[in-house]
């Protein structure tokens, strides 16, 4: 049996109104907040935990009785340093077993499929510093190079910059994920279908 014009109106609206809340918007980039962790001279990353917290080891600061001090930094303010190595769990990533195509990576981590990266020459024309992200979608950090690099497993990155000779680390403050809001042309869409679909049942009810 031929179905009525207005049906099938009312399931075109529909059937767009469904298609417009159940397809995903694409990801915006990550926001990162990026912390100088001081001089680099006599100082490297000892490691990080999953909460982005950074151990720097150092050859100073805990007097002549240790000749290794440890300095813990917590959103990158450093806390009182100590001969103790900080009891946490570390959660430093590992070395990649490839690099993402077109960049020519000085030293490389990955964690849960994430990467962060340094590169001092970029054949796909990239300028040179550090990146992090997914696959070839890697997002340019900052300048400089990265002969240390450590990265947790929710995406806060650090790095030692060789050639600047400073610690940075740069900690992932994208928002949580949450479900979207329909937008007022979702709601017009599925108030027309709505409409065309009520109006259609009244009118069969008539015959």
């Amino acid at each position: 049996m031929k179905r009525p014009a207005h049906w099938l109106h009312a399931s075109a609206a529909l059937l767009v109104a469904a298609t417009i809340f159940v397809c995903p918007k694409p990801a915006a980039a990550d926001t990162y907040t990026i912390f100088d962790l001081g001089n680099a001279n006599g100082r490297g990353i000892y490691g990080i935990d999953a909460g982005g917290d950074v151990v720097v080891s150092q050859t100073y600061g805990c007097g002549l009785a240790s000749f290794t001090c440890y300095v813990t930094y917590v959103d990158g303010v450093a806390g009182t340093p100590s001969s103790s190595l900080p009891d946490m769990v570390y959660d430093d990533g590992t070395p990649c077993s490839s690099t993402p195509s077109g960049f020519d990576a000085l030293k490389n981590v990955c964690n849960q499929g994430v990467v962060g990266l340094g590169t001092v020459y970029n054949p796909n024309g990239s300028k040179n510093g550090t990146y992090i992200g997914s696959g070839n979608n890697m997002q340019f950090l900052s300048g400089g190079s990265a002969d240390q690099a450590f990265l947790n497993s929710v995406g806060d990155f650090a790095w030692t910059d060789g050639q600047g000779e400073e610690i940075f680390e740069a900690i992932d403050t994208s928002a949580t994920a949450v479900s979207p809001i329909p937008e007022p042309g979702s709601l017009l869409l599925v108030g027309t279908g709505l409409l065309w679909f009520t109006a259609a049942v009244r009118r069969r009810a008539n015959r």
